[in-house]
């Protein structure tokens, strides 16, 4: 299988205290109607028990299976920038919030915040 991902950096941020992994697209990837070419994700997700199955590499497949070209609106959030929570994505019979925003006001890169298992009942 062709690698749909390629890590372009590892570092350790000192001003926000966590590793981040920046990975560019090697496919065409589109969010809001945006072109994506780079993810970052930080580890801020893995600092709570618990989230351990949750891998770098199974966001991303989240991200090429249930976020590429697709719309969404943002939270209701209102800070520094505009939040996305994906509430539901149901991924190998488990359900995911996914939080993220676009870095630094830019609309090709995509800032992987959170991603953790939620528990989900559809109603009927």
């Amino acid at each position: 299988m062709t690698k749909l991902f390629k890590l372009i950096d590892k570092n350790f941020s000192k001003v926000d205290n966590e590793w981040q992994w920046t990975y560019s697209c090697l496919f065409p990837f589109t969010f809001n109607k945006y072109p994506i070419t780079e993810i970052t994700i930080t580890d801020h997700l893995w600092k709570k028990k618990g989230r351990e199955e949750v891998t770098k590499e199974l966001i991303l497949s989240i991200l090429r299976e249930r976020l590429n070209n697709k719309i969404a609106k943002p939270s209701k959030y209102r800070g520094k920038r505009i939040v996305f929570i994906r509430q539901i994505i149901l991924y190998a019979r488990k359900n995911y919030r996914l939080i993220f925003w676009f870095k630094d006001q830019t609309t090709n890169h995509l800032w992987i915040r959170n991603c953790y298992p939620i528990n989900y009942e559809e109603k009927p």
